[in-house]
């Protein structure tokens, strides 16, 4: 919900369109030969397993809320998205507008090989010096944080489940981590911090009505020296 608001309808209900013109064509040989072509993948999807189309999906749903989330030209990602010009269908928009973001860089949607990459611990490896490593165990061990499509009229289909993301905990870090103690993890935190009500004082807490993060925030003055503030059309 929050993502159409920013997206603006008529761009949001052309990926939902998108999204499920994809899901149609995951069905068929004939449709994976097309989606390779019209995504630049790296690999062909022919052998391609659960978790590598999860994944092939994410990259697609992390390019959108990228660019909602830091505001980087939405406009020029829906009008490539909208544009009649740019295709008849709304996959073929999509998959446009995809590339463009991608920067004519063919999307590696390989699961093993993501999940190689981020279970290296070395200071030069690209996944601890972007931080993802870091990151992903504090989703794992703190926040979870997921972004799923398990809302029933979700823009992006539904093949985004949130076993794939709590699958990604036990693979890069162990059997230890399980969805069952990634739920316990949540909690606790948000015991420890207070969740929605903190209890602080003097704290302002900032936040823009286009950042669809803005829905986990407070959002409310708390107290008289704990103010909310919602800046509407900034991200």
């Amino acid at each position: 919900g929050v993502v159409s608001q920013s997206l603006g309808k008529e761009c949001s209900d052309s990926i939902r369109e998108a999204s499920q013109q994809l899901e149609e064509d995951l069905k068929t040989t004939a449709g994976r030969e097309e989606l390779k072509k019209l995504f630049k993948l790296c690999d062909s999807l022919e052998g391609a397993d659960t978790d590598d189309i999860h994944n092939f999906v994410e990259s697609l749903t992390d390019a959108v809320a990228g660019i909602v989330q830091y505001n980087s030209n939405i406009k020029a990602f829906c009008k490539l998205v909208t544009d009649p010009s740019g295709g008849a269908r709304a996959l073929d928009r999509y998959a446009k507008a995809q590339a463009a973001h991608h920067g004519g860089q063919c999307i590696d949607f390989n699961y093993k090989k993501m999940i190689s990459a981020v279970k290296q611990t070395s200071k030069k490896s690209p996944a601890v010096s972007s931080g993802m490593r870091q990151w992903t165990y504090q989703t794992c061990t703190e926040f979870g944080y997921y972004q799923t499509t398990s809302l029933k009229d979700s823009p992006f289909g539904h093949n985004l489940p949130v076993e794939f993301f709590t699958k990604q905990c036990t693979d890069i870090f162990g059997p230890q981590i399980t969805a069952q103690t990634i739920e316990k993890a949540v909690e606790a935190t948000n015991f420890y911090y207070g969740g929605r009500q903190p209890n602080v004082t003097n704290v302002v807490f900032p936040n823009g009505s286009l950042d669809p993060w803005h829905a986990l925030s407070v959002l409310q003055d708390l107290n008289n020296s704990t103010k909310a503030v919602l800046i509407e059309g900034y991200a």
